[in-house]
C-alpha cells in the first residue's frame, strides 16, 4: 500500500516519461543538498525521495525516517529501493546522522556534518558497506541562501577501497511567500587523490523549486548533465512531511 502510494506520487510528478540519457543505472539514491534543515529536537519527520534519468535507468525511491534526537542533532534510517520494467528490489539500507551547529537561521554563516554508515546492494553489482561524510557550509544574505557540500565517500569493504571525491552546492533566491528557485550542481569527480578527467566525471546541474504547502517541504528539480559520463536528464522530487 505504501510503495503503491509512493510510485503514484512519483509519476504525477513526471518521473517516469523522460527523454532519452546515456546512463543504464541511472542517477544516485539521494540527490541532496545538505543545509541547517533538521528535524526539531523530539520532531519526527518523513521524507521520500524520488528521481528518475532517462532511457533504461530504473525509476528510484527512497523512503528516509528522521528524528529530532537533541537540539541541533538529528537521526535518519534511509530504505533505498528500485523499479524497472523486469524487476523491483531494495537496494541495501542506511543511517544518517547530521549535526548543524547552532546560529541565526535567517541570515549570516552556518556549518555542520552529515555522516552515513549505508550497506549498498545494488543489481548485478557487488554488495559493500560504504561511509559518508559530508560537511555542511552556508550562507544567507537577504533573499539568496548558498550551501555547499564537499562530500567524500569510502567504501568500507569490497574492491574499490579509495575515497571518493563528490562535491555538491547550491544557490536558492526566495522570490516570493514560501517559494524559492535556484541552482544545484552535484560532482563525481572519482578517487579524491586522482581525480578522474573532467570529462569522465558525471557532473549535473539542476533548476530546482523549494516550497512549502502547510508543514510539508517539497523540491523538485530538472536536472542536465553537462560531461558525457553524466546521465544526460535526471527529474528528481523530495517530499517531506513532519509530525
Amino acid at each position: 500500500m505504501l510503495w503503491s502510494r509512493v510510485v503514484e506520487l512519483s509519476r504525477r510528478f513526471g518521473l517516469a516519461g523522460l527523454l532519452a540519457a546515456s546512463s543504464a543505472w541511472g542517477a544516485p539514491n539521494e540527490i541532496k543538498v545538505f543545509t541547517d534543515e533538521l528535524a526539531a529536537y523530539g520532531e519526527h519527520t518523513l521524507e521520500v525521495h524520488a528521481n528518475k534519468a532517462g532511457g533504461a535507468a530504473p525509476l528510484r525511491l527512497m523512503p528516509e525516517y528522521s528524528y529530532g534526537l537533541r537540539p541541533d542533532w538529528e537521526l535518519s534510517f534511509q530504505l533505498p529501493s528500485a523499479f524497472s520494467g523486469d524487476a523491483s528490489r531494495v537496494e541495501g539500507y542506511r543511517a544518517e546522522l547530521q549535526y548543524v551547529a547552532p546560529h541565526d537561521p535567517e541570515r549570516g554563516f552556518y556549518w555542520g556534518l552529515n555522516v552515513e554508515l549505508a550497506r549498498n546492494e545494488r543489481l548485478n553489482e557487488a554488495r559493500f558497506w560504504n561511509l559518508e561524510l559530508v560537511p555542511i557550509v552556508g550562507y544567507r544574505a537577504g533573499r539568496w541562501h548558498a550551501a555547499a557540500n564537499p562530500g567524500i565517500e569510502k567504501p568500507l569493504s569490497g574492491a574499490a577501497g579509495s575515497p571518493v571525491f563528490q562535491p555538491a552546492a547550491k544557490i536558492a533566491y526566495n522570490a516570493f511567500a514560501r517559494n524559492h528557485y535556484g541552482i544545484e550542481y552535484y560532482v563525481d569527480a572519482g578517487p579524491l587523490r586522482h581525480r578522474s578527467p573532467r570529462e569522465e566525471q558525471s557532473r549535473v546541474v539542476y533548476f530546482a523549486w523549494d516550497g512549502k504547502i502547510g508543514r510539508s517541504d517539497i523540491n523538485l528539480a530538472l536536472g542536465r548533465g553537462v560531461t558525457d559520463a553524466s546521465d544526460r536528464w535526471v527529474a528528481k522530487a523530495i517530499y517531506e512531511v513532519s509530525f
